[in-house]
């Protein structure tokens, strides 16, 4: 009983964002929910897949948001023309990496970018061409956007693995902040007392949620508290850093669209997330 519930709150969820992604225009919703509606539909159609039809065809659709991300980063940076093996090895890497979260070999995930991807990207970028100037700037670049834009992002997929529903919560956790980030930004705050209340408003929030779909995710109480910390501070963090790197890339924030901007912007509170949280989960979980 408490299984043919679930399928149809997620089901009407995912019907509800669907709804809400089709009328954004119509209502008048503004960037940058408008933009990252999109992407959170996306999401919910990766865990209403893997729960309603199959994890294996949910976990692809994750690996063709990474691969976006992937391109658009590259669209931004200058990369050097002799770089394009290792960028075609940066691609390669995605399908690298989900093919062992389909196949459930965490041994293989957990290596799969940081080791094998770190070691081939900078032989590519050696094989590319005589001239090595640069090749250090090469390898950087590119390491960075498989770490943040496919590693990071790999861990909702398997998070999804283990419980669609506390991925579910993970990414719910992070919509709670990033609304309430929305609203604190119509105040003027000090930077560092903003950051505090992104942190300190949310969390309360993000730990009833915890503990009230405790029947769903099978995470004990205190670890929902631990969570309603957890979450905002990460969500945070990783938006203070990326919002660095946009501004270093030249993405216009008020004017965000595919290619530009938009993907980046709208996976940046998932970065520090996704990753953090699966292992502390996993940690503590004994169902992982």
């Amino acid at each position: 009983m408490l299984s043919q519930t679930s399928d149809v709150v997620l089901l009407g969820l995912f019907a509800g964002l669907t709804l809400l992604v089709l009328a954004r225009r119509p209502l008048g919703i503004r960037p940058p929910a408008s933009v990252y509606l999109p992407y959170l539909w996306t999401f919910f159609l990766v865990f209403t897949l893997a729960e309603l039809v199959s994890f294996k065809v949910g976990i692809w659709v994750l690996a063709v948001v990474c691969f976006l991300a992937l391109r658009e980063y590259f669209s931004l940076v200058d990369m050097r023309i002799q770089d394009r093996w290792a960028i075609l090895g940066a691609y390669l890497a995605v399908p690298f990496m989900f093919y062992y979260v389909h196949t459930d070999w965490y041994g293989m995930f957990i290596v799969s970018i940081p080791v094998y991807a770190f070691l081939v990207i900078p032989f590519l970028v050696a094989l590319g061409g005589e001239d090595a100037k640069g090749t250090v700037q090469s390898v950087g670049l590119i390491d960075l956007a498989l770490v943040l834009l496919v590693y990071c992002i790999g861990h909702i997929g398997y998070l999804a693995f283990y419980s669609v529903w506390i991925a579910v919560l993970v990414v719910a956790g992070v919509v709670i902040c990033d609304l309430s980030a929305l609203l604190l930004k119509a105040r003027d705050r000090a930077p560092l007392q903003s950051v505090l209340m992104q942190v300190l408003v949310p969390g309360p929030v993000v730990a009833l949620l915890a503990v009230v779909m405790t029947p769903w995710t099978g995470i004990p109480w205190v670890h929902g508290v631990a969570l309603g910390i957890l979450i905002p501070a990460l969500v945070a963090t990783g938006c203070f850093t990326i919002d660095r790197l946009e501004v270093d890339l030249g993405i216009d924030r008020a004017h965000l669209r595919p290619g530009r901007g938009e993907t980046l912007n709208s996976l940046k509170s998932y970065v520090y997330v996704a990753p953090v949280a699966f292992h502390y989960l996993r940690y503590f979980l004994d169902a992982f």
